[in-house]
């Protein structure tokens, strides 16, 4: 499930009837700490994908440093450039090749659960985007799936492997395939609460409810002033911000919660002590959710009314409201950056 800070491109452009001009235009403005080109694509890889490709790896030794030919899935794809306008189309380039690839080998039904996935992320309606582009591909994939069954199975070891897959891609041309490039900007994902406030400052209104944008959220966000903080934080920084795996520094608009108050402590520890230390419940409801992975039914009852036996429904629209206020926050732990634990 996409992070719930985030939220792809597609749904907004359906949520503000946003042409590909106010897209680029966006993406411009949420550069270069708010935009992330390759979430969906590095969920679906982990997901539905990777898997496989591990089986395949313990089953050939393909990762093995004694055979210099190897397929370039065999890992997620790691751009190395400044995150501009540059990488993101280095992004779109590297996601048609890994996908194309992982095409050669895997069954059409791994895939398609994958690219499905990507589609209902990016999308409120997913079913009828490229309906029929993405009818051809499977049906071709799933033809020479039983066309290389016997090959793929007649093979002892990785060069074998590696060549059939060479076969096979090629018996499925790049037309197959040319639709990806257009939905992938779709599929970029950004930081939701900073790119309504850009849409809301230049002037653009919420025209469609989406999954993840609604009014009532909009509204909480446009009148939240840690919210204009933290876009002013995102899109006026001239500075490049760490990778995933590199502690950062909190910015002005960050809530540090320190790790002595969630780490390995009960959800009702948890509650009791960040209360008493003055955080607000949205904090809590999104320590309890992020990072020690509470259900929604059990953050709404510890948040509510003490002794009240209230319905699960009850519990999870409380929870669903506060996560919603959280998301105008940059929410981070001491010695770490804002990240799912």
């Amino acid at each position: 499930m996409l992070h719930q800070e985030r939220i792809p491109i597609g749904k907004l452009k359906q949520a503000y009837r946003l042409n590909e001009q106010d897209v680029q235009t966006l993406l411009s403005a949420l550069l270069p700490g708010g935009v992330f080109p390759t979430d969906l694509w590095q969920k679906a890889y982990s997901s539905f994908w990777r898997g496989k490709i591990l089986d395949y790896m313990a089953l050939y030794n393909l990762d093995s440093p004694s055979f210099p030919l190897k397929l370039v899935c065999l890992s997620f794809p790691k751009i190395d450039l400044p995150p501009d306008s540059y990488y993101i189309e280095k992004c779109r380039e590297m996601m048609h090749v890994l996908f194309v690839e992982v095409s050669s080998f895997l069954i059409s039904d791994k895939i398609k659960n994958g690219l499905d996935y990507i589609l209902e992320e990016a999308y409120e309606t997913s079913n009828i985007i490229f309906e029929q582009e993405r009818k051809k591909l499977f049906e071709k994939l799933t033809i020479e799936d039983k066309n290389f069954a016997v090959r793929f199975r007649s093979c002892t070891d990785a060069k074998q492997f590696i060549v059939t897959t060479e076969y096979k891609r090629r018996a499925v041309s790049y037309e197959y395939f040319s639709f990806l490039s257009k939905i992938f900007p779709d599929t970029i994902v950004v930081d939701k609460a900073p790119a309504i406030l850009h849409l809301f400052k230049c002037g653009y209104p919420l025209r469609q409810e989406v999954k993840g944008i609604s009014k009532a959220f909009v509204e909480r966000i446009t009148a939240t002033p840690a919210a204009h903080l933290q876009l002013e934080r995102i899109t006026e920084s001239p500075v490049i911000p760490p990778q995933e795996d590199t502690p950062g520094a909190p910015s002005a608009s960050s809530i540090v919660v320190p790790r002595a108050l969630w780490e390995g402590k009960s959800p009702e520890a948890v509650r009791d002590g960040m209360r008493e230390k003055n955080f607000d419940d949205p904090i809590i409801a999104y320590v309890l959710s992020a990072w020690r992975k509470r259900s929604k039914t059990q953050i709404g009852r510890l948040l509510g009314p003490r002794g009240d036996n209230e319905h699960d429904s009850t519990s999870r629209a409380r929870t669903s409201n506060l996560l919603d206020e959280a998301a105008a926050f940059t929410i981070i732990t001491d010695g770490s950056s804002c990240v799912n634990y």
